[in-house]
């Protein structure tokens, strides 16, 4: 699979696991109670799986990049995504690497987490979403409270600290259900003006997954290439 369409695929996702910490004290005190009401439900949530649609903005196509399927996540760390449109292909991390899959190239191509700074600078965004409770998020991002979506639930907006992440990232809003405390919207907008854009539906909490339902099942005739970094 060629770079570009890791480009594509962006810098996923990101959903759910939000939970609560220690939070900034410019927040008020009812969103303190709010994100500790939201921390509770977020516990509860173990496994989810979703239909996702998502939609990649960026200067290097004159129209959206549209894309849909199915995603799994399991805590603490692995999350699988298949995706239906415009084309199949599966992707799979299990907290070090990326697994990538085309049907049509007879090959998978994985990809180390650990390597290349800026790749991961990339990823961090949604990946810590996915896995880090809302008080670690509060260490990396200022947090603001947007008020309530409508039907979209409770909107925060998270804006970087670190300079360097700076660099890419200018900011990540997301909605969290009102009911479920999970994350329901993300949008993760960068400095260069792409935005990704990820909707989650027909949410079912807690269902019954294994590990290896959030892995690649790779076909005895297909190869597994090791790639350095995304």
């Amino acid at each position: 699979m060629k770079r570009n369409s890791y480009k594509k695929v962006g810098v996923w996702a990101g959903f759910f696991l939000l939970l609560m910490g220690q939070m900034a004290t410019a927040l008020s005190q009812d969103v303190l109670e709010l994100i500790r009401a939201i921390d509770e439900q977020q516990r509860k949530i173990q496994t989810v799986t979703a239909n996702f649609y998502q939609k990649k903005e960026t200067f290097l196509a004159q129209e959206p990049l549209l894309s849909s399927g199915l995603v799994k996540f399991k805590r603490p760390d692995q999350i699988y995504w298949q995706y239906a449109n415009p084309q199949a292909m599966e992707i799979a991390l299990d907290g070090k690497n990326i697994w990538m899959y085309s049907p049509p190239s007879l090959q998978v191509e994985k990809y180390s987490l650990s390597r290349g700074r800026r790749s991961k600078q990339s990823l961090d965004p949604l990946l810590t979403v996915f896995q880090k409770p809302f008080g670690q998020l509060a260490k990396d991002y200022d947090l603001i409270y947007e008020g309530l979506g409508g039907d979209l639930g409770h909107h925060f907006r998270l804006l970087p600290k670190e300079e360097a992440v700076k660099k890419i990232l200018a900011k990540v809003d997301l909605w969290i259900d009102k009911t479920s405390g999970a994350i329901i919207r993300f949008i993760m907008t960068e400095t260069n003006g792409d935005r990704l854009h990820l909707e989650f539906k027909n949410l079912q909490i807690n269902p019954s997954l294994t590990d290896e339902d959030l892995q690649i099942k790779i076909p005895p005739n297909v190869r597994v290439l090791e790639q350095g970094s995304p």
